[in-house]
C-alpha cells in the first residue's frame, strides 16, 4: 500500500480457577497505536520467495476501548498477509487460542506466554519455562519472535528458506542475529502448546472484513477478555503471602516499507 507510514505485520491468579470477563468483548474496539523499536526492527521478507519487502517485525502497542474505559496492551502480529493500519478504529473480539483453527495458535501462545509475557509482568508473575535470556528484550529478539510466529502460522514452522515466509540470503550480521533468534524461537516452541494468550480477532468498520489478527499476553486489567479463559499459572504458595491473596482482577502491522515510526503506549 504505497509508501505511507502504514505498518504491516501485528499477575497470574490461582491455578484451577476460571476467570469471567466482566464485560462482553464483542463490543470492544481496538486501535494500533505504535511500535516498540526496543523490541522490534525492520526486516526483509520474500513472500513465497518473490518480491522482497521491508516489514516492521516486533512488539506493537494497542489500545482497547470498552464502554468508556481504555486499556493499553502489547501484542504481536499473527497474519503476515492481512493488513491493519495504525490509528484506525477496528472492531475486535478477544478469543482463546483454541477458538481459532488452522493457525497453530496454541504454539504461538506458548511463545507469547514464555518469551514475551514474562518481560511484561513483575515478579512473581513472570514465571516462564525459558531462561530470562530468551525473553524478548532487544530488537533482534522482538523481530525474531515475530518472524517465527509468521512462519509457524503460515508454514507450520518450516524455517526461513522455503514456503510463504522466506528471508533472502545475506551476510549482514544484524539480519543473521535476528534470524538466529527466529530459529531459536521456532526450535524452542516445537511440540509445545499453551492456552495462556489472548487472540484479538479484528474487523474493519463494516463488521465483516478481516483486519490483522493479533496475539498478546493475558491481561488481568478488567478489560476485554474471552468470556471464560484459563488463568495464568499461579506462583508458589509462599509467594501469595508476599503479594496477598486479595489480588483483584482490576490488537501484521502494515508494511513500513523502509520507513520507521516510533511507537509509545
Amino acid at each position: 500500500m504505497k509508501r505511507d507510514p502504514i505498518f504491516r505485520t501485528t499477575g497470574r491468579l490461582f491455578a484451577g480457577l476460571l476467570l469471567l470477563s466482566t464485560l462482553a468483548s464483542a463490543n470492544s474496539i481496538i486501535v494500533a497505536t505504535g511500535v516498540d523499536w526496543n523490541r522490534g526492527e525492520n526486516i526483509t521478507i520474500a513472500e513465497n520467495g518473490l518480491n522482497p519487502q521491508s516489514y516492521y517485525a516486533g512488539v506493537i502497542y494497542i489500545t482497547l476501548t470498552q464502554a468508556t474505559l481504555q486499556y493499553n496492551r502489547e501484542t504481536l502480529c499473527v497474519d503476515l498477509f492481512t493488513d491493519i493500519n495504525p490509528n484506525v478504529v477496528y472492531g475486535t473480539t478477544v478469543l482463546n487460542p483454541a477458538d481459532v483453527s488452522g493457525k497453530n495458535l496454541d504454539r504461538v501462545a506458548w511463545l507469547v506466554d514464555n518469551a514475551l509475557r514474562p518481560s511484561e509482568n513483575p515478579a512473581p508473575f513472570n514465571h516462564s519455562l525459558l531462561p530470562s535470556g530468551d525473553w524478548v528484550a532487544s530488537p533482534a529478539q522482538g523481530a525474531g519472535i515475530q518472524l517465527a510466529i509468521w512462519d509457524i502460522v503460515h508454514d507450520g514452522g518450516d524455517g526461513f528458506a522455503a514456503g510463504q515466509v522466506q528471508v533472502p540470503s545475506t551476510t549482514d550480521t544484524g539480519v543473521l542475529s535476528m534470524l538466529g533468534w527466529a530459529t531459536t524461537y521456532e526450535s524452542l516452541s516445537l511440540h509445545q502448546s499453551s492456552p495462556y494468550a489472548f487472540i484479538y480477532k479484528n474487523v474493519w468498520s463494516d463488521g465483516t472484513t478481516p483486519a490483522q489478527m493479533l496475539a498478546g499476553p493475558q491481561f488481568l486489567d478488567g478489560g476485554p477478555a474471552p468470556p471464560i479463559f484459563p488463568p495464568f499459572n499461579a506462583p508458589e504458595p509462599s509467594t501469595f503471602l508476599m503479594v496477598g491473596a486479595a489480588l483483584v482482577v482490576a490488537g501484521s502491522f502494515r508494511r513500513n516499507r523502509n520507513r520507521r515510526q516510533a511507537g509509545s503506549k
